[in-house]
């Protein structure tokens, strides 16, 4: 499962979650901007498309 993950994430996605969890913790959902809506959204693209790259490896990794 290691080799999985380390396949499917580098050091950019590292550095995405990172400040993903910093821009999380201090976003103000109370007043959130149109800038900050669409980073909660291609966070949210991005994520899916992360879990699908996942699951395409291991599937390939039991395959082979």
């Amino acid at each position: 499962m290691a080799e999985i993950l380390k396949k499917a994430f580098d050091k950019f996605d590292a550095l995405i979650i990172l400040a993903a969890v910093f821009l999380f913790l201090h976003f103000d959902y109370e007043n959130l901007s149109l800038l900050d809506k669409i980073y909660i959204a291609s966070f949210a693209f991005w994520s899916v498309t992360k879990c699908i790259r996942l699951y395409i490896i291991y599937t390939n990794e039991k395959k082979g």
